[in-house]
């Protein structure tokens, strides 16, 4: 038997999960749940690192009051942003959230044209990348990186925390877009060409190695732990989890619907750049070409939006049944996800109703039609991307997987399902803890290979398909 803590550290929320490997079997046991570390600066979003901090510790204290032992502990998180480190090893300043209006001011600055950006690192062209950020803060914030030491993204930023070690995992390090993808290693190219400071990165490590062990006060807690660097992107994660025996694709439906392929090597062609997709790692020396579309991040600020605007709660569950109402109505209504309203929209209803009419759709102004125009664009769009990578490689996808907590959605999968004319499996639902679990027990040498751990997912959930 062995027991991992998996610590799975979402943009929205974070959850600490007990996997238990027992009989051929994993099994997943939540024992905390936390959120509140997005937090609203003037100036935008941040990440409010002493919260995260609060929520990871509290979840080691819970692990040690349900567990006499625990073997290993890993940490995903989502990729983009960072944190910096002064020479005392404190955090110089509280990290910005990637949907920060500095993104978006460094990609519109970068003196490189994007495919020379692709070449190099195969990296999506996104204004999210750390690499846009960083650039930005370069040229704004110099000072703030002269009295820097290191850089660290954030699951790395938690496994420094807890073990004092300074790496930086490799899938996490890929959505920086500052790795060079056929060396996966950092591109020197990149940051003088950029006037990068390099000597604030740090050494690549990849999943199943061992980043450290607990130390302080952690260890007196649960002993020196080893903590294994699992995939600690979380869409590596859960790519990981998935049975892709079948040469199928994937969507990853979450704050964003990440929709992708796995490959044995990144693609580098322009076309793929060109197309709105890229590379990303994976395990064991996989990678996928990718695509991040806008997600269910949407719902969540309409429903936010329409209670402070009507006054009374609104429940999810309410909305399904107003969307279905909606959906008797002839008008469809549809936005285009890829508007730049939709960034960080200061009024959701308002950048709805004014996408659907560039569309040519009817604005909807009740709840349920505001909704459904979200889930038909969501839907219409990854149809697309499901066509655009059957063009790009060359044959026609078989099958589509959705994972993530949008797969528990039926209005969206449903819509999914119908726009790529694909057939669907569902699950798992928490892809990435069932992922970070399974590389722990390869760097625990518990099993021996990527295959061994999807094959022993698939029998420890329910993956259903949809008919």
């Amino acid at each position: 038997m062995a027991r991992c803590l998996v610590l799975d550290l979402g943009a929205g929320s974070g959850r600490a999960m007990l996997a238990t490997f027992e009989n051929r079997r994993l099994r997943l046991d939540e024992i905390h749940r936390f959120d509140g570390y997005a937090v609203e600066r003037d100036d935008g979003p941040h990440w409010c690192l002493s919260r995260l901090f609060d929520g990871v510790e509290e979840s080691l204290r819970r692990c040690s009051a349900a567990v006499s032992s625990l073997d290993s502990i890993g940490v995903d998180s989502w990729g983009l942003d960072y944190a910096l480190l002064d020479h005392a090893g404190g955090i110089v300043e509280e990290p910005c959230h990637y949907r920060h209006p500095r993104s978006q001011r460094g990609r519109d600055a970068l003196p490189l044209a994007p495919e020379e950006l692709y070449a190099i690192s195969g990296a999506q062209d996104l204004p999210v990348n750390t690499i846009c950020q960083l650039f930005d803060q370069s040229r704004h914030a110099s000072g703030t990186l002269a009295r820097s030491r290191n850089l660290l993204m954030m699951a790395d930023i938690v496994n420094h925390h807890l073990t004092g070690r300074l790496r930086s995992e490799l899938t996490l390090a890929r959505t920086s877009g500052l790795v060079d993808a056929r060396t996966e290693d950092w591109s020197a190219e990149l940051c003088q060409r950029l006037g990068l400071p390099q000597r604030l990165l740090q050494p690549i490590i990849r999943p199943a190695e061992v980043y450290g062990r607990l130390r302080g006060e952690f260890a007196d807690r649960l002993g020196p732990v080893p903590v294994i660097s699992v995939a600690a992107h979380d869409t590596a994660s859960a790519v990981a989890a998935l049975d892709l025996a079948d040469g199928g694709g994937f969507v990853i439906c979450g704050s964003w619907s990440l929709i992708g392929l796995e490959r044995r090597a990144p693609d580098l062609d322009d076309a793929v750049r060109a197309a709105g997709f890229g590379n990303e790692g994976g395990v064991d020396g996989r990678t996928f070409l990718i695509k991040s579309l806008n997600g269910l991040h949407l719902i969540q600020k309409l429903r936010a939006a329409w209670q402070q605007r009507d006054g009374r709660p609104v429940t999810f569950a309410g909305i399904a049944d107003q969307v279905m109402e909606a959906a008797r109505l002839d008008d469809t209504p549809a936005i285009d996800p890829s508007d730049p309203l939709f960034f960080n929209p200061p009024d959701i209803i308002e950048a709805i109703r004014r996408s659907c009419a560039r569309n040519g759709t009817f604005p909807p102004y009740d709840l349920g039609g505001l909704a459904l125009a979200v889930y038909n664009g969501l839907a219409s769009e990854i149809g697309s991307a499901v066509r655009v990578i059957e063009q790009l490689t060359g044959r026609v996808l078989p099958s589509l997987t959705l994972c993530g907590g949008g797969a528990q959605d039926a209005i969206l999968c449903d819509r999914i399902a119908a726009c790529s004319a694909k057939a669907v499996r569902i699950g798992p639902i928490e892809a990435s803890s069932w992922g970070n679990a399974l590389v722990q027990l390869l760097g625990l040498g518990q099993i021996k290979s990527l295959e061994e751990g999807r094959a022993l997912v698939e029998r420890s959930v329910d993956i259903r398909n949809l008919v």
